[in-house]
């Protein structure tokens, strides 16, 4: 019997093999390339690079990118992933358990990789997003300008130090309607402080969720982990996270500037580290509804509810 860890369906995983009944292709990607063992049809469909995969892939047809244990990238040029192009629904999931993931390092400062091509996403890889080494700031390692994208159940890296961070780790813009960030467990240095760590401009019915995000956004005091901003977002759900903006004096998690977002915010666990502060949620114009929201300020202490009580 198969025994699947690919959570796509109409996707069966078997010893060396996987099957996409639907007619979608997979391609294998692997820094080391073809091997001795491997045999055609699989080795004339390994590569070395995800960028090179993505040159065979077709669009609308839910090809996949199977990023095989340890495979490592560097992340080095702007649009690295350039062949992506217009081919819609493509996915790149990573194979095997903890640090065997698949790692993808930005490099540069100019590095991103652009998810232009709607329904694209990434699913079980472990994301560098600066090098951890040396001094580099990396602007915007990725920018999300297609809709229905997602990223879930990575590890991301999102600042070592005070060199190595980066200024914004994920930016949407208007285009980025129904972006799903779902299952990921994000952490930065404190000293590697951003503006923010998601920047939302216009992603309709965005979806961010079941995450652990540990970030030092340090904008102003009024600007959230998780901001949105410009064009308003309609209709967004952020519910079951544990958010922590561990910078000082920054105290917001979820901010919203001059924009009348809706939708909910729910179930959320936020901390901040200004002792007798619970401004953890900042809304200018937007019209969110919030369900169970609990806030924390120091440490070994119980959250208490935010928000003003409905009556």
């Amino acid at each position: 019997m198969p025994i699947s860890r690919i959570s796509v369906p109409g996707v069966i995983e078997f010893p060396g093999y996987v099957l996409a009944p639907t007619g979608a292709k997979v391609f294998y990607v692997h820094a080391s390339g073809v091997q001795s063992e491997d045999t055609a049809p699989i080795a004339d469909r390994i590569h070395t690079t995800v960028n090179a995969a993505l040159a065979e892939c077709r669009s609308g047809r839910g090809d996949i990118v199977l990023c095989l244990p340890g495979h490592t990238e560097n992340v080095a040029a702007a649009d690295a992933w350039s062949n992506l192009g217009t081919k819609t629904g493509v996915k790149v999931l990573g194979l095997g358990e903890g640090d065997n993931r698949p790692t993808f390092t930005w490099t540069v400062a100019t590095s991103t990789v652009l998810f232009d091509a709607a329904s694209f996403g990434i699913e079980n890889c472990i994301l560098k997003l600066e090098p951890g080494t040396g001094t580099v700031t990396v602007a915007a390692p990725i920018t999300v300008s297609a809709a229905g994208c997602y990223i879930r159940k990575c590890r991301i890296y999102a600042g070592t130090d005070g060199s190595n961070l980066c200024t914004i780790p994920i930016t949407t813009t208007a285009g980025g309607d129904q972006f799903t960030f779902e299952d990921n467990y994000s952490t930065a240095a404190v000293a590697a402080a951003s503006t923010c760590y998601m920047r939302v401009v216009g992603a309709d019915r965005l979806l961010v969720r079941n995450n652990t995000i540990i970030h030092p956004s340090t904008d102003s005091a009024t600007v959230g982990t998780i901001s949105f901003l410009t064009t308003a977002s309609t209709l967004v759900n952020i519910s079951n996270n544990y958010i922590h903006n561990n910078a000082s004096p920054s105290r917001v998690c979820i901010s919203s500037g001059s924009t009348a977002c809706t939708g909910f915010i729910s179930d959320n666990r936020l901390r901040n580290v200004t002792d007798g502060s619970n401004i953890h949620i900042v809304s200018t114009t937007a019209t969110w509804q919030l369900f169970e929201n609990y806030g924390v300020n120091n440490d070994i202490e119980t959250g208490i509810l935010l928000g003003t009580p409905s009556v």
